[in-house]
């Protein structure tokens, strides 16, 4: 009789638990997979929003294939991407290494590391952009050091660069909390084991700390990838995607169709072929976490 009494409000506190949840999961359902679904659908129609939807098949994915600015921005997101991708896991993760140590204002460094993180990237593209101006602030560093005015985001071949390294200050404090928090769970034994045999710096770096990290390093990479590839705000707000589309990412390029163009049914082509590639990214994670168990 106990039993089934103990069942029974297990099972009403379990409904209960059903009650609470639901405005989470209506909500997400509302603003994530219900527009993610739609844009699948709209994928198949040229639409310009107000006029009827016109059913085009296949059409708005073939002319992907053909469409230069759509290539362009292509090869520019996973240009950014990669680079951003090399330049955060290292200096994340020696950062991570060094305040390991015990140096002299360790917590007021790594809160100056971090702080970038909790700023929104759109106020942070505003102080840049004005930074990077030709009375700016770096203009005017550079005038002096190197007797020239570098075009920071007026030149093809700059405006790029100074896109990485505005993400990377911004991004680089946070990987460097998730490499922290993996070093930390590292058993302080493994290193005083290595000390006794006489292991140094690199070869405790090489045989007990990358290897400790492995699960760490793959999930900072992944999600590293995915939210480098999905950046757009920065670009936006710094460049518009200029100069000569050197900073056009495809995050931006779907505004632009969809948004400015008022092409909804390609723009929604687009975010297809972007969420396909960032699918790609998450099974190479799962299999790579699968073959680790």
């Amino acid at each position: 009789m106990k039993r089934k009494k103990n069942s029974y409000y297990y099972n009403k506190l379990q409904n209960y638990g059903y009650i609470f949840i639901a405005p989470a999961i209506i909500m997400f359902f509302i603003f994530l997979i219900y527009p993610m679904i739609y844009s699948f659908y709209l994928s198949f129609f040229d639409w310009n929003l107000v006029g009827p939807k016109i059913f085009v098949g296949f059409k708005n994915f073939i002319n992907l294939l053909s469409d230069g600015r759509f290539l362009n921005s292509y090869k520019v997101t996973i240009y950014f991407t990669f680079l951003s991708l090399l330049i955060i896991m290292i200096l994340s993760f020696f950062l991570a290494l060094s305040f390991t140590a015990n140096i002299r204002f360790k917590n007021i460094l790594q809160s100056m590391v971090f702080l970038p993180v909790i700023c929104t990237m759109v106020a942070i593209a505003i102080v840049w952009k004005f930074m990077f101006q030709s009375t700016g602030l770096l203009s005017y560093i550079s005038s002096i050091i190197f007797h020239v005015k570098i075009p920071w985001l007026t030149s093809y071949t700059v405006a790029p660069y100074s896109m990485i390294f505005v993400y990377v200050w911004k991004a680089v404090g946070y990987y460097m909390v998730i490499f922290l928090a993996g070093l930390l769970n590292i058993p302080e034994v493994y290193y005083e084991a290595a000390e006794i045999d006489g292991a140094g710096f690199w070869s405790k770096l090489i045989y007990i700390t990358i290897p400790q990290l492995k699960n760490t390093i793959i999930l900072a990479f992944t999600s590293c990838v995915i939210f480098t590839f999905s950046a757009f705000e920065q670009q936006y707000v710094m460049t518009g995607g200029g100069p000569s589309r050197s900073t056009e990412v495809l995050g931006l390029l779907i505004y632009k169709e969809a948004f400015e163009y008022n092409k909804f049914g390609y723009g929604s082509a687009i975010s297809v072929m972007f969420f396909i590639t960032l699918l790609f990214f998450s099974i190479i994670q799962l299999r790579i976490f699968k073959s680790e168990t």
